[in-house]
């Protein structure tokens, strides 16, 4: 293969379009590239104007293929990955050729309340974002966008081949040269592998912000806009008496005048600094959720920087159409806008004291084709990085970021926490709105994106889990319509989302039994994630494996999504685990739901489990068997043993100590070396004990 042949710049002067892999008059064209055939290959290119006026500059092309089939890869069928550049986009893994529902998934995507919309006509092409793999029946290819902070970047896939490019959209003037991001093009054996090290460069490039992972309550997915002061009030309230877990109360839009108006509302009738005050005072850090891109028209920001505003080429302002109601976007690539963003978070942060900070619809400055740009010299990622810097510039660097709603490569190492996927409902179906599984695509949405987890905290979206059957406040999101099954899924999701945790109820209404279920993912313990061999032909990931360095444990969340059918679960360490298998290793098997284990267990050994049933979930803890004392069985947190502060044998007793936070008792079965069995049960508090063996 050269590569050389591949490349492709496309500009346009005088009013015409042109594309060229070589230097021509206007444009010098020179690349930078490795060439393995079949290993790796890595290009970037630099753009040069050679002519004596301006060119728009549109995409460069690093990478084509005509024939997926000349790849390398063996036999078909070739199942390819593909990500996506927004939240809301599905991220999954289809049959190239094949037009089926797992390919309508990936070529639609959600809308922002969680609702499916589905791929419209005959789909002729994929776009994927900063990762693509294609798998045949030999090796995979992986096509990686290694930066993102000077393009937005795109990979299509289609019945022609696949071919890669770094997006300008910018004017380059007389004499200006530009660089492209880098491409790299990894051939593999091990996907897994492969994904872990694209990710982990990239942490490593812009160093990636990971700090002690917060328990939220957010007060959005019940309250939404009508949240009031005296719901904040109640529910932390009951947070502080019951000494519920929680490490941030966040208080989500519904508070502020308007969007673009961050001011509070008649609802919040004190200054929002009290509110702050009462937060921190009630022993939580107090968050906050703000939009800084969009306002609405009748902001005054509007009337003081109506150049600020984002406008189409026909000079109509960009809206931003949201919560039905429409919003005016602001011109990021205008300088004159981060000094205000640094101010307002700078108010937000250490005159009004909230350093947890939760922003959302910040797309919407990025999401326009036809808009005419103050500044037509810079690409949208590099405004993106700017605007962003400006806003952590004014939070400072101890507060805590959640983006919810961004653009994702580009402000790696300047947030610490991203949404992987559209908004949650308590709901299996959307069928009150529209057709459509809410939680199997949105679950997808977030386990797809597990490798994210090393550039940030991954938020998979608060945790629903209230039985109300009415809608109340005139909200969907008031609904709670999960059967037992579901929640446990729900519970899972948020365990296997690899990063912070997040939950929403009416506290003075929802039952301990499902309030409880917090103790199965509380506290939020450090875990590593991934979908096992991600490339499967599966519509929905069904195992994903969660590993836990502190008690080195494989914990495996296994999903039942047919609707109709349990399912059977067979555990072979080999198989699912090849790495951690080790010939003369026996290994613990614990089923958490059912609370069987089996001891000993050879590496090639398969064990059966206890059905699941449709719509369900399990947990099955593996780990090695050792010389010391063994949780097998746990009615708290699903590591079966990850919460406990100590657990050892001294002087022939069996001394514990464990901090139960939750109103119900914990039961713990514990494996002595010797073969005995020991029960403890935990009240609420931290206990100590000791149990002579």
């Amino acid at each position: 293969m050269n590569y050389e042949d591949m490349i492709s710049v496309c500009y346009e002067v005088n009013g015409e379009r042109r594309v060229t892999s070589t230097s021509d008059e206007y444009v010098n064209v020179s690349s930078v590239s490795v060439n393995k055939p079949y290993e790796v290959c890595e290009i970037k290119l630099n753009i040069t104007n050679a002519s004596d006026g301006d060119i728009f500059l549109r995409y460069v092309t690093l990478w084509q293929c005509e024939d997926i089939r000349t790849l390398g890869l063996g036999d078909a069928p070739y199942e390819v990955y593909r990500s996506g550049r927004h939240k809301n986009d599905m991220p999954g893994v289809y049959t190239w050729g094949a037009e089926d529902e797992r390919l309508s998934d990936v070529a639609g995507g959600m809308t922002e309340t969680g609702d499916k919309a589905d791929a419209k006509g005959t789909v002729r092409k994929v776009i994927s974002d900063h990762l693509t793999i294609i798998s045949g029946s030999a090796k995979s290819v992986l096509v990686e966008f290694t930066g993102g902070r000077k393009q937005l970047f795109e990979t299509v896939v289609s019945d022609e081949g696949i071919r890669s490019d770094a997006i300008f959209n910018i004017i380059l003037s007389s004499g200006k040269c530009v660089e492209s991001e880098s491409l790299r093009v990894v051939w593999t054996d091990n996907v897994e592998k492969a994904v872990e090290e694209f990710a982990g460069n990239k942490a490593k490039q812009y160093g990636s912000r990971h700090g002690k992972l917060p328990a939220v309550f957010c007060t959005w997915y019940y309250y939404g806009l009508t949240v009031t002061y005296d719901d904040v009030k109640t529910n932390l309230e009951i947070i502080r008496d019951r000494k519920l877990p929680f490490d941030v109360f966040q208080v989500d839009e519904g508070w502020e005048i308007t969007l673009g108006e961050w001011k509070p509302n008649h609802k919040f009738p004190v200054p929002m600094k009290q509110v702050a005050d009462e937060i921190r005072q009630a022993g939580y850090t107090p968050g906050i959720w703000t939009s800084p891109f969009i306002a609405h028209e009748t902001a005054t920001i509007w009337q003081e920087h109506p150049e600020w505003k984002l406008l189409d080429k026909q000079g109509n302002p960009c809206l931003f159409h949201m919560n039905d109601t429409v919003y005016h976007v602001f011109d990021i690539t205008n300088p004159a806008t981060y000094d205000y963003f640094t101010r307002l978070y700078n108010m937000l942060t250490f005159e009004w004291g909230y350093t947890y900070h939760k922003l959302d619809f910040t797309r919407a400055a990025v999401i326009y084709e036809d808009a005419d740009f103050y500044d037509k010299t810079v690409t949208l990622a590099e405004v993106y990085y700017k605007a962003v810097s400006a806003i952590r510039k004014g939070m400072g660097e101890e507060a805590y970021f959640l983006m919810c709603g961004g653009l994702y490569d580009p402000i790696i190492g300047l947030v610490d926490a991203q949404r992987t996927g559209s908004d949650v409902l308590s709901m299996w179906s959307s069928n009150i709105n529209k057709d459509g599984k809410t939680a199997p695509y949105t679950i997808k949405q977030s386990v797809l994106r597990y490798y994210m987890n090393k550039w940030w905290d991954n938020d998979p979206d608060a945790l629903m889990i209230r039985i109300n059957e009415n809608m109340e406040r005139n909200l969907r999101l008031t609904y709670g319509l999960l059967n037992d099954e579901e929640v446990k899924t729900s519970v899972v999701n948020q365990f296997m989302g690899g990063g912070i945790m997040c939950a929403t109820e009416p506290l003075d209404k929802i039952s301990d039994e499902r309030l409880m279920e917090y103790r199965r993912i509380l506290p939020v313990l450090p875990r590593q994630v991934r979908p096992l061999d991600i490339m499967e032909q599966t519509r929905f990931p069904g195992m994903v494996d969660v590993y836990m360095e502190s008690i080195d444990a494989h914990m495996l969340c296994v999903i039942n999504w047919d609707d109709e059918e349990s399912m059977s679960v067979d555990i072979c360490v080999e198989k699912l685990l090849p790495d951690f298998a080790r010939k003369d290793d026996k290994y613990l098997i614990c089923d958490y739901y059912s609370g069987e284990y089996w001891g000993n267990v050879s590496a090639d050994e398969v064990i059966n489990s206890k059905a699941i049933a449709p719509h369900g979930a399990n947990v099955f803890k593996v780990s090695k068997m050792q010389d010391r004392p063994l949780v097998v069985k746990s009615t708290g947190h699903y590591s079966m043993g990850g919460e406990i502060e100590v657990l050892e044998i001294a002087d022939g007793k069996l001394h514990y100590v464990i901090n139960n936070a939750f109103d119900c008792p914990i039961h713990y079965e514990i494996l002595i070396p010797a073969g005995k069995n020991v029960t403890i049960i935990v009240d609420k508090g931290r206990k100590e004990g000791e149990i002579y063996i």
